[in-house]
């Protein structure tokens, strides 16, 4: 049986050993999970694009912002790597150098004295196809790649907390060029280079996330805990005003919300924790509930009454005994939450209602894309969707693989 067991990848339970009945219930959790192939291959992508968004400044070779915009490579295509070519094999990564071509126009139908070609001239045709840059590529001046080049400076860790104010400042970046800026996915009709912006974007977009679901988090356990212990009448309203925004949906309240937040005369840092708080506040109806039936479940056990007797008030019985015994629901719940929390604003920003240029987040990357112009003529700029993509699936598949680890029946299944 055992070896049938190892056979289809399943470990069977050593009969001698005392450490699985002793194990506590997140190093039983951290067990399943490990043999979920899917959650954990996704677990690292979701890891790496994580790691790269919060120090984005480091893994970018170009200032995303319009400071580092390369005024002579706009809308520029990407510049790949290589290591050979027909002057030889190289050890290091090298791109080429690439030079804007001046925009020909012909001009000669115009001395014959054509008017149709002088009127397609004035209306604008010939005139936008020379505005698509178009660039040369001389393959004899290669430009080798460097690790840990000195760049534009920025903040490795900015805190500020009472009266310590911390803020250390670095210039070095993990790759890039001895001459010029170096473009892995080209640039956007500024010149501002989107390798990085997506970076940036992505951390922009995690840490409003992350707000959110502290928020939500908050919110549940404060409406869950007290509507679930004290019951009655108590009960009875929070309940109501949890069914109250429970039954509207999502959409049309995200888009008041953002309508009313394009009212106000908001920094882009105050509309990006406001847009956050407002995700997470409203999203707090089913945990909240789930919440509330555990307790009220809950709250006539006989620790709770032990608890009680030791003279224990009602706040540190609600968060010293009854929420942590289903903390583990809790956790599952928000991280298989997290994917539609980052949904949720990337849609808010893709229909122009979020953030806004020049902030840098998936969303405002997405709404970009959808020019037919950025469809047609500079396709790179579908990146950020990709990555996009990458995210939100490592999201579910991390959160599926969470969600049956912690189901402490997943092995009858």
């Amino acid at each position: 049986m055992n070896a049938l067991l190892a056979r289809f990848g399943r470990k069977s339970k050593p009969q001698n050993d005392d450490s699985y009945y002793t194990a506590g219930q997140f190093a039983l959790i951290k067990a399943r999970f490990k043999r979920k192939t899917s959650g954990v291959v996704a677990a690292w992508i979701l890891g790496t694009l994580v790691l790269m968004g919060f120090f984005a400044p480091f893994f970018s070779p170009v200032d995303p912002t319009i400071r580092g915009a390369d005024a002579d490579y706009r809308r520029g295509a990407p510049q790949a790597l290589y290591f050979w070519d027909d002057n030889g094999f190289s050890l290091r990564p090298f791109t080429y150098t690439y030079t804007k071509e001046k925009p020909k126009l012909d001009l000669s139908a115009l001395a014959g004295g054509n008017l149709n070609a002088l009127d397609a001239l004035t209306s604008g045709g010939a005139l936008k196809a020379s505005s698509q840059n178009k660039f040369k590529v001389d393959k004899e001046q290669r430009r080798y790649i460097q690790f840990f080049v000195k760049g534009w400076e920025y903040s490795l860790i900015d805190l500020s907390v009472g009266g310590l104010d911390l803020d250390i400042r670095w210039d070095r970046h993990l790759f890039g060029v001895e001459q010029g800026q170096i473009h892995l996915m080209g640039t956007d009709e500024d010149g501002k280079d989107v390798f990085s912006r997506t970076l940036h974007a992505i951390w922009v977009t995690i840490s409003i996330a992350i707000v959110a679901l502290i928020v939500k988090l908050l919110t549940s356990l404060l409406v869950g805990g007290v509507s679930g212990y004290f019951g009655g009448r108590v009960d009875a309203i929070l309940m109501s005003v949890t069914e109250a925004v429970r039954v509207i949906p999502a959409i049309p309240i995200y888009l008041a919300c953002a309508v009313a937040l394009s009212q106000m005369d908001l920094s882009p840092i105050q509309r990006y924790f406001a847009i956050a708080v407002v995700i997470g506040a409203l999203d707090f109806a089913a945990l909240g509930r789930r919440l509330r039936t555990h307790i009220l479940t809950e709250r006539n056990q006989d620790y709770v009454l032990a608890a009680q007797l030791c003279g224990s008030g009602t706040g540190r019985i609600i968060w010293r005994h009854l929420i942590p015994s289903f903390t583990s629901y809790i956790i599952v719940d928000t991280l298989i939450n997290f994917p539609y929390v980052i949904l949720a604003e990337t849609s808010l920003s893709f229909l122009g209602l979020g953030l806004t240029e020049p902030v840098n987040s998936l969303g405002v990357l997405l709404q970009k894309a959808q020019d037919p112009d950025i469809q047609q003529n500079m396709i790179w700029q579908f990146f950020p969707v990709a990555v996009f993509v990458f995210l939100i699936m490592a999201c579910v598949f991390v959160g599926d693989a969470l969600r049956d680890a912690a189901d402490p029946y997943s092995e009858k299944k």
